[in-house]
Parts: structure tokens; C-alpha cells; sequence
């Protein structure tokens, strides 16, 4: 295929930012659910997109070309969501999900968010997580 500006091929697409609706363009579904925790639940999956990587963080002893890796990013809105009324961004690594795919993958994020808070509630309570002194005063002091 020829590229009237010459060249080699892009490699990626458009821009696609979740803070910014206007890079988004047309989800390739969209969903709505009404449950029971969370009232109405709204997702909206774009196929086949990919974090632009750079060579920092995990990727800084990379050697060659940094690889493309395809994933359904899915913005999931609903009345009463655990960190807030924030829409929440969620990444999957698969690609080509169909509809009931989509609902599962955030139905078992919430699942997962509320069975972590549980145990962390949990170990609080029984003190099996002391919290992390800065100084050695508290500490000399002992239980009171």
C-alpha cells in the first residue's frame, strides 16, 4: 500500500485518552445493566487499541523494538461505584469481545474490588495490619 506522504506505514492510530471524550470516537458496543449494588451500570469497549510504550518503568532494559500490545480498554459509568461517581477505566488484554464478554469482565472487577476491601477491612479489625510507625516514641510507649 502506498502512503501519499511517503514513508513507512503508522504504526499507531489516533490518540485515544479517556480524560478526553473527544479523542474516543464510536465505541465498538455498549452496554446497560440495572443491578442491584450498583444501580445502572454503563460500559463502553473499544477494540484493538494500544498503549503507546516507551522505554521507561518495565520496558527501560528492553532491547529492539518495543512491542504493540492490543487490548479493549472498557469505560464503565454507574450510579454507585466503590471509589466514587468517577466513570472507571478498565483495560482488558483480550481482543474481540463480544458483549457478554465485556459485562463479565467488569462485573468480576467489582467483585474483585469488594472481596479485596473485605479482607482489608477484615485485618484492620483484627489488627493483623498494625500500622506502619514513623517514629520510635510510639512505639517505646506500648499498648494503652
Amino acid at each position: 500500500m502506498a502512503y501519499p506522504q511517503g514513508g513507512r506505514p503508522p504504526k499507531h492510530g489516533k490518540e485515544f485518552r479517556f480524560a478526553k471524550p473527544e479523542t474516543w470516537g464510536e465505541p465498538d458496543a455498549a452496554t446497560v445493566q440495572v443491578t442491584d449494588r450498583n444501580g445502572t451500570a454503563r460500559s463502553m469497549p473499544w477494540d484493538r487499541i494500544h498503549p503507546r510504550l516507551t522505554t521507561r518503568s518495565a520496558w527501560i532494559d528492553h532491547t529492539g523494538e518495543l512491542p504493540i500490545i492490543e487490548g479493549t480498554p472498557i469505560r464503565l459509568q454507574a450510579d454507585r461505584l466503590p471509589a466514587g461517581g468517577d466513570p472507571l477505566p478498565l483495560w482488558s488484554s483480550a481482543t474481540g469481545l463480544n458483549i457478554e464478554d465485556v459485562d463479565a469482565r467488569w462485573q468480576a472487577f467489582l467483585r474483585r474490588f469488594d472481596l479485596e476491601h473485605t479482607f482489608r477491612l477484615m485485618k484492620q479489625t483484627l489488627r493483623w495490619t498494625p500500622p506502619k510507625l514513623r517514629t520510635p516514641t510510639p512505639a517505646s510507649a506500648g499498648p494503652g
